[in-house]
């Protein structure tokens, strides 16, 4: 039997974002149910809130107020650090709010930090709205996007990316967390919720770091070869990390490829993986290939 080998590369992840995939502390697919793909937390808590469309649904309803209304909230994340983290998820919203509404809150009684819709356009909050600013980005309806909060104590700063693009960013010496690491889809302190749609949850324990390469992300390639995979690095002086993970952000490898070609045996069966390559200076190239052989 001939054997089918498609690959598909898709946008790149992680462009201005730059995410460290070692520093994935919990990974919330949100497909069909609400664990936590790492294993490193407890599920989530939640209840009213279905999964459908592809992410589970927030009807916009404060729970807190009316027991119809969706709540979904994850324990507190194990081996946080407060003072350098990013939250990315991804969002899809049907409607505007007439005022206001949170996409994303970390904590729940005291709410340091966090994304909202503010009409149609994306906003960012910090330390319970003591620094609240709103963007001129318009977010579309019905379509999926992914936001990322940060907050690296170091440089004093809370930074907002949609689709990897920095849109907001906010001067704040540090976050009044309480050390309360648990995310949220409300506000309870305005018996305010979320309208729409969330799916892969994620906490990394460092923020926003170095701004992709362009000419790394133009020189490096990964290509099908027959039943396998070739990387090119053309590099003269100095290679490449690459890692791979599994869908769920599962590691299934991980090595320093030198400068020229390497070729690697390509996964059995349906497969997505998504490559992760790093530069000696920290630029982060991702792509995901998708293998039917």
């Amino acid at each position: 039997m001939k054997k089918l080998f498609t690959i598909v590369i898709a946008l790149l992840f992680i462009t201005q974002l730059g995410l460290n995939a070692q520093t994935l502390l919990a990974h919330y697919p949100l497909i069909s149910n609400g664990v936590d793909s790492t294993g490193n937390n407890a599920d989530m808590t939640m209840g009213n809130a279905p999964f459908q469309n592809g992410g589970i649904y927030s009807n916009g309803i404060y729970s807190g107020s009316d027991t119809t209304g969706s709540y979904f909230y994850t324990p507190q994340i194990a081996n946080i650090n407060l003072d350098d983290l990013t939250i990315n998820v991804e969002f899809l919203i049907e409607e505007y709010p007439e005022h206001s509404m949170p996409i994303i809150m970390a904590g729940s009684s005291w709410r340091w930090l966090s994304a909202w819709m503010d009409g149609d356009k994306i906003a960012l909050k910090v330390n319970n709205g003591r620094s609240y600013e709103v963007s001129t980005k318009v977010v579309d309806l019905d379509q999926w996007y992914s936001v990322s909060i940060s907050y690296k104590k170091a440089d004093g700063k809370a930074m907002l990316h949609l689709d990897d693009v920095l849109i907001l960013s906010i001067d704040e010496d540090e976050l009044n967390h309480h050390d309360y690491s648990r995310i949220v889809n409300s506000d309870g302190g305005i018996g305010n919720a979320y309208k729409g749609y969330w799916r892969n949850l994620k906490v990394y324990d460092a923020s926003i770091v170095n701004k992709i390469d362009d000419e790394l992300m133009d020189r490096v390639s990964i290509k099908p070869f027959g039943n396998q995979i070739q990387v090119d690095v053309p590099f003269e002086d100095k290679g490449v990390n690459l890692q791979m993970f599994d869908m769920s952000g599962r590691i299934l490898g991980e090595q320093v490829l030198k400068p020229g070609r390497t070729v690697l045996d390509a996964p059995k069966g349906n497969n997505i993986i998504m490559f992760v390559l790093t530069d000696q200076k920290g630029n982060r190239l991702t792509k995901r290939l998708a293998f039917s052989n």
